[in-house]
């Protein structure tokens, strides 16, 4: 392990704030496909919730991209970078489970779809690209920004290069938008797909901006939770405006780039509000400590839903009973998975340490950052 900074001693430390951040954009996800899959099962019809649930959803996929970037500059800034190390957490924590449950999507749609296997190598490309089912896309895109990061974080060590990096990988996304290459085959619909990653990078930059500057933030922003707290109500509204004008948005809108950045503040700075609640703080806990697997999983759960419920749990009312037995449903599932040796190549799950929150760093590190 490289030493930390600062001179302190090796210790890892827990940083709630983004945890919680974890768990809104997991409820969120979660949320867009609950509603999405009731959309399916009644005719392709929304109601006014069902809608609301799925377009303000589409924040959370665009956090995880910054909770994403957080998690791989805040180990750097802390305890240095080193390569092997790297690509064995990435490979065991990221990259089999990716491919495990691709394997178990695919299975799906051949038993219940009777989609044959086709050609080997569409096969593998469906599998590369997130294709195998509508969630994996985006682990295939973090996939992406993996093989990046090496070479960003050796360029990119210092608040103000950070500050560079998240300008530029502004520009880049914004100039991605609505990107055709003009390139025919798989090549081009690869580049003109929501799983090329660089329309995303600002979202990755971003998270690397708020651990270089995380000590700020947190301190900007816990210490004006209501005014956060409203800074949340403000986009909200938005997003409800921007969808009843426009229709139908996606998670990579251009109102995005600016709503994200300030979601993810406001959000870190509303925790102690919720926090003082110890239901919800457990709650918010336990979620955004298994979301990576409530993420990959309940997609399968609620597949599984279409094809054996009664036609009559398919209401609209039946719609937050619905949200409500996904969560617990993957919540259990996965508690018992932890029973299982090496389930961690399966679903991973973050330990927690029962300790009182330490700052995230001490401030004679600071200096180094």
């Amino acid at each position: 392990m490289a030493p930390q900074t600062g001179g302190q001693p090796s210790q890892k430390t827990y940083i709630f704030e983004i945890h919680f951040l974890r768990a809104f954009a997991c409820l969120l996800v979660v949320g867009v496909h609950v509603s999405a899959t009731n959309y399916g099962m009644n005719d392709e019809t929304w109601n006014s919730f069902t809608y609301f649930m799925n377009q303000y959803g589409r924040f959370g996929t665009t956090i995880f991209a910054v909770i994403a970037g957080f998690l791989l500059f805040y180990q750097v800034k802390r305890r240095g970078f080193q390569l092997g190390r790297f690509l064995q957490s990435r490979f065991s924590k990221i990259v089999i489970p990716f491919l495990i449950w691709s394997a178990a999507y695919r299975y799906l749609l051949y038993y219940y779809d009777k989609q044959t296997f086709g050609d080997p190598v569409d096969e593998i490309t469906k599998v590369l690209t997130g294709d195998s089912f509508y969630h994996l896309y985006f682990v295939a895109i973090v996939v992406q920004f993996y093989i990046l990061f090496p070479f960003l974080q050796k360029i990119f060590r210092t608040q103000t290069l950070l500050l560079i990096f998240t300008f530029i990988s502004l520009l880049i996304s914004y100039q991605l938008y609505g990107f055709n290459p003009g390139i025919d085959g798989k090549l081009g619909e690869f580049l003109a797909s929501k799983s090329f990653m660089p329309i995303w990078i600002f979202y990755f930059a971003f998270g690397g901006f708020m651990a270089y500057f995380w000590e700020e933030i947190v301190g900007f922003a816990t210490k004006r939770s209501w005014k956060m707290l409203a800074v949340i109500l403000l986009i909200s509204a938005g997003a409800v405006f921007e969808y009843q004008t426009k229709g139908y948005v996606s998670n990579r809108r251009l109102t995005n780039l600016v709503n994200i950045p300030a979601l993810c503040i406001a959000v870190v700075g509303i925790y102690p509000l919720l926090s003082k609640r110890n239901i919800v703080k457990k709650t918010l806990t336990v979620i955004g400590q298994y979301s990576m697997g409530i993420y990959l999983i309940h997609p399968m759960i609620l597949y599984l839903f279409a094809r054996h419920l009664p036609e009559t749990y398919w209401q609209a009312e039946y719609v937050p009973l619905m949200f409500l037995a996904v969560m617990v449903i993957a919540s259990v599932f996965i508690r018992i998975l932890q029973i299982i040796p090496l389930s961690g190549f399966i679903i991973p799950v973050p330990k927690i340490k029962n300790t009182k929150r330490q700052p995230a760093v001490q401030p004679e590190q600071k200096a180094s950052a």
